[in-house]
């Protein structure tokens, strides 16, 4: 059987695209922040896990922030459902972080991270998708990972 790595560079391919292009690619620069956390702990690279698990750590907040307030503004009636989705991944997270710190990165919890985001974009992402495509094309949301409180982005919507 061919790993999915070999055969799906980085966990990503066109078929977890949700086509809202801002979401498509904070997806891809998690499968990035995943990949790099995976070859630093593989090198036994200390400082670069550590920069990895920070940036994944940071990048998961900002995204997961991101795409509830997407959400909330389009009315998809199971946020609350997908924000625990949200609180499980972080919580794997932070157990990691909690490995990291007792010297012990377990393969089988980065491979948990990449699982659990394959499966969480490929299913419960697309759950939501037909509510944002169901807007306009255009329109104004606090979706971009950083975005200070009461800031506006535009978020375009491709079809």
């Amino acid at each position: 059987m061919t790993d999915r790595r070999e055969s799906c560079p980085g966990g990503w391919d066109a078929g977890l695209s949700t086509g809202v292009r801002v979401l498509d690619e904070q997806h891809q620069a998690l499968f990035a922040c995943l990949n790099d956390l995976e070859k630093a702990a593989t090198q036994q690279a200390m400082l670069a896990t550590f920069h990895a698990m920070e940036q994944l750590s940071r990048y998961i907040r900002d995204h997961f922030s991101a795409e509830e307030r997407l959400m909330k503004m389009y009315g998809y009636p199971w946020l609350a459902e997908h924000m625990q989705e949200h609180r499980s991944f972080s919580d794997k997270l932070f157990e990691l972080r909690k490995d990291y710190l007792d010297h012990d990165i377990s393969a089988d919890l980065i491979d948990f991270l990449r699982d659990w985001l394959e499966r969480h974009v490929a299913q419960t992402d697309m759950d939501y998708v037909p509510y944002l495509h169901g807007e306009a094309a255009q329109r104004e949301c606090a979706c971009a990972p950083g975005a200070e409180a009461g800031a506006r982005t535009l978020c375009l919507l491709e079809r």
